[in-house]
């Protein structure tokens, strides 16, 4: 297998991760009372400037440029997840989301400089950043699936298996990255293999996306038919 053209991967993730938080925010236009869609927005551009921050690295990049990109890409997954479960909840107020998704973030960054200064050359780091989004990631699938059993909607599986895959495109770099550490396996086949991670991980984001507006449409159109029965009940 040949390994994919790195920066033409992150272009295009940058690219379709800005187009996918302009849906989104279009469909928040046309559905206002919709929670969860501008944060899922604004979850879409913190992870589109962390990963352009990322196509700005070489060998001289310091410590704290690293650590801003992945922290950003973090608070884009935490976000993303916060979106999920005010989604699910619209009670849920945004104060609490900024604060859960602070502690996140500071948490992260925490064990991130820690796994630098202990291991920077197996790259704990990276394993440190792979594991979070992982979590992060399958909490919000998880939380996408549990809310079908609220208002069943027949598009949640969607968003919720992407999500998943996400999470596993996430889990599996974390893999190669501990297996290039230790010597187990080769970089040449680490840097394919996280190629079309990466790649599986673009595609998701868009198919997650879709199913989030998916979402938010097929709520809009129940509300409209209990609403409209509603009246007619009056009559």
């Amino acid at each position: 297998m040949l390994i994919l053209h790195p920066h033409t991967l992150h272009l295009v993730s940058i690219i379709v991760t800005i187009a996918a938080a302009g849906v989104s925010l279009l469909t928040w236009y046309h559905h206002r009372e919709g929670p969860g869609l501008r944060g899922w927005t604004l979850a879409l551009v913190l992870s589109s400037v962390g990963t352009f921050l990322f196509t700005l690295r070489g060998p001289d990049t310091s410590f704290r440029m690293i650590l801003a990109g992945d922290a950003l890409f973090v608070a884009g997954f935490a976000t993303m997840w916060m979106s999920m479960r005010r989604f699910n909840d619209p009670t849920m107020k945004p104060e609490l989301m900024g604060v859960m998704i602070a502690a996140i973030v500071i948490v992260f960054a925490a064990l991130f400089t820690v796994a630098w200064q202990v291991a920077p050359v197996a790259r704990a780091q990276s394993v440190v950043f792979s594991l979070f989004v992982f979590m992060l990631a399958l909490a919000a699938a998880w939380e996408t699936w549990r809310g079908r059993r609220v208002d069943g909607l027949s598009s949640r599986p969607v968003a919720a298996v992407a999500l998943a895959g996400i999470a596993v495109a996430r889990l599996t770099r974390a893999l190669l990255v501990l297996a290039q550490g230790m010597d187990m396996i080769e970089p040449s086949v680490s840097a394919i293999s996280q190629s079309y991670a990466l790649y599986f991980t673009t595609v998701c984001t868009l198919v997650v996306t879709f199913g989030l507006v998916l979402m938010a449409n097929e709520r809009f159109e129940r509300q409209y038919a209990m609403s409209t029965e509603r009246g007619r009940a009056a009559e």
